[in-house]
């Protein structure tokens, strides 16, 4: 079996590491476990709150024919603190009388899917990625903070219902994906294609639309461009679109520095939503490797919006 194809293959699909361990293979099968545990603490305004998570994912994957493939993926994410949510407080005759907030745990399943991938590319279907991370991440490169301008309608991103293929050929990658009727949309797509050159340039254009449950539509596109130049890298991104009659503009920039095992990042992001400042934020931070499963970061955003707070944060993550 060719692991290292297959294990790129879902790692694209999924928006994950391939560094998971091993834990079977006969030859034509195996299965392997990852995921990440993250210490996360959050202080704004002089209040510090845990932020914390863990995430684990179980990847399969078997060969059905030469050269072909089956997979699945699941991930699920638990966090230190819970959630909070209304729910409707009823009389003895059924009768809705007010509503009363309870704590609910925080877990979430990330990705449920399975698929099929050959040397022409991976196909899954269930809850999946979209189309439009591969053109956010471009700006979306820090431990912590940043990609305020970024976001992506639901067609674009992580969703149920979800079909979707990827393809890589040289230099060349390609998302498309096509999402039904589920309990955030009534129906929608994207596509994505990046290119990187040999001299570190790189460029991706991406292009989303979905019908909303509420009898509107929403559409967008998103461009970014980068550079990287030795133990630099740069990049730009611009987002614009329209969500539920609302017109969106945002724009962002990223800049990183590796320098030994430690590295330096900062973004900033400015987005408008119907003409009025909806984002606004300089990122810094830094994150020191100190092999490929355990790192350390501090990071620090400048919250520019009105009435707004600046926020540092500080983590400790392992990976396996």
């Amino acid at each position: 079996m060719n692991k290292k194809f297959i294990a790129i293959a879902v790692a694209a699909l999924a928006s994950t590491s391939v560094s998971a361990a091993e834990i079977f293979n006969d030859g034509t099968s195996s299965m392997e476990l990852g995921g990440r545990a993250e210490a996360r603490a959050s202080i704004v305004d002089g209040d510090m709150s845990d932020k914390s998570r863990v995430r684990l994912n179980v990847r399969g994957t078997t060969e059905i024919a030469e050269g072909v493939y089956g997979f699945g993926f699941f991930e699920r994410e638990f966090t230190s603190a819970n959630d909070t949510k209304n729910i409707e407080v009823k009389d003895s005759a059924g009768n809705i009388i007010g509503t009363s907030t309870v704590d609910v745990e925080s877990n979430d399943n990330r990705y449920i899917n399975a698929g099929i991938s050959t040397q022409y590319g991976a196909i899954a279907y269930g809850l999946t990625d979209g189309s439009l991370g591969i053109i956010t991440d471009f700006t979306d490169i820090m431990s912590y903070a940043g990609a305020v301008a970024s976001g992506k309608i639901k067609a674009a991103d992580r969703t149920t219902n979800n079909i979707l293929y990827v393809g890589e050929f040289g230099g060349l990658t390609v998302k498309a994906n096509y999402v039904g009727t589920n309990d955030e949309i009534d129906s929608g797509y994207s596509a994505a294609a990046t290119y990187a050159l040999e001299n570190g340039l790189s460029m991706g254009l991406g292009y989303a639309a979905q019908d909303n449950l509420n009898n509107t539509d929403s559409d967008q596109v998103e461009a970014a461009v980068s550079y990287a130049f030795g133990d630099f890298y740069v990049a730009a991104l611009y987002n614009t679109g329209e969500v539920a009659k609302a017109d969106v503009d945002g724009y962002e920039f990223a800049a990183a520095y590796t320098m030994g095992q430690t590295k330096f990042t900062t973004t900033y992001g400015n987005k408008e939503v119907a003409d009025k400042e909806a984002a606004d934020a300089l990122s810094i931070d830094a994150t020191h490797f100190f092999n490929d499963n355990f790192r350390a970061y501090a990071s620090y955003t400048f919250d520019m919006m009105k009435n707004a707070e600046d926020e540092i944060a500080m983590g400790l993550r392992y990976d396996f």
